[in-house]
């Protein structure tokens, strides 16, 4: 039954985008009845300047303003020439690897020619493409952080590739000067935050329904619980819509998720206030999805 309901989930997936999803699902204001393709406007260029659905929808898509522009030829010509100086050039094949998640990160790197590769791996060994990089574009992120943390993506040539290679030291003497140990501190802590909601949303984009509904508990009760005798408990009151919202479902099926939890004594309620006995129970179910 559970994998006849996904192939009729699939279908009227497949249904719904010959459809046209931008057009009919959002209801979004349309110049342009045709269906998108070559000759056809961006869905984006059709939306007036004020809709907030620009910055939704393929953000980049039809976007003429800078922030459609490569990172490289956002920086002023002294700068992109200084650290072009500073690049170690290295060429890869198509399908070579760059770096793994987990390696320690020292350098950023430039797209010199060619397009690279960013993907995650999921908890349940799936890989997710994160994003395919063009000339100018520069990826290593985690090299921002102080101290350099791991590598939370894998980077390899999705085309034949060449790269430059650039200490996270050198980017931030060019860039900022000799203000660049207080502008690195703080590019730290935004690099930080940016890194852990990008693996919620890899994550997320490959964990079914329950092991969403387990991690969010897991982070709100990281991030608001209190631990006693009990187990964990919730210090702030997290109505059940939060945590459908947290867990990109419907409140319907979460309640449906967060009943069986309750059954196998996962969750409970005290007081009107959420109580995790078991988190590592919780924890194998969300890496588990």
């Amino acid at each position: 039954m559970k994998f006849g309901a996904q192939a009729r989930h699939a279908a009227q997936r497949r249904r719904f985008w010959r459809r046209g999803f931008a057009h009919r699902r959002l209801d979004l204001p349309c110049r342009h009845p045709r269906k998108p393709g070559i000759g056809s406007p961006p869905v984006v260029e059709a939306l007036p300047i004020s809709s907030p659905w620009r910055d939704v929808v393929a953000p980049l898509a039809g976007d003429r303003s800078l922030h459609g522009l490569a990172a490289m030829k956002r920086l002023r010509t002294d700068q992109r020439d200084a650290l072009h100086a500073r690049l170690s050039v290295r060429d890869y094949r198509r399908g070579d690897i760059v770096y793994r998640p987990g390696g320690h990160a020292r350098s950023l790197y430039v797209v010199l020619a060619g397009v690279a590769r960013l993907s995650i791996p999921a908890p349940n060994g799936r890989s997710v493409l994160i994003h395919l990089l063009p000339a100018g574009e520069i990826f290593g992120h985690t090299a921002l952080v102080e101290g350099g943390g791991p590598h939370i993506f894998a980077a390899d040539a999705y085309t034949d590739l060449r790269l430059g290679r650039l200490a996270s030291d050198d980017f931030f003497e060019v860039t900022v000067g000799t203000r660049a140990p207080e502008v690195r501190a703080l590019v730290s802590i935004l690099t930080e935050r940016w890194i852990s909601l990008v693996q919620r949303l890899a994550r997320f984009l490959a964990q079914d329904l329950q092991a969403r509904v387990a991690a969010s508990l897991i982070e709100a009760v990281r991030g608001f619980g209190v631990e006693d005798t009990r187990g964990h408990m919730l210090s702030l009151r997290i109505t059940q819509d939060t945590i459908a919202d947290l867990s990109a479902g419907s409140v319907r099926k979460v309640n449906a998720v967060l009943r069986r939890f309750e059954r196998d004594g996962l969750v409970r309620k005290e007081h009107g206030r959420i109580v995790l006995p078991d988190v590592g129970a919780l924890e194998a179910l969300a890496l588990g999805g």
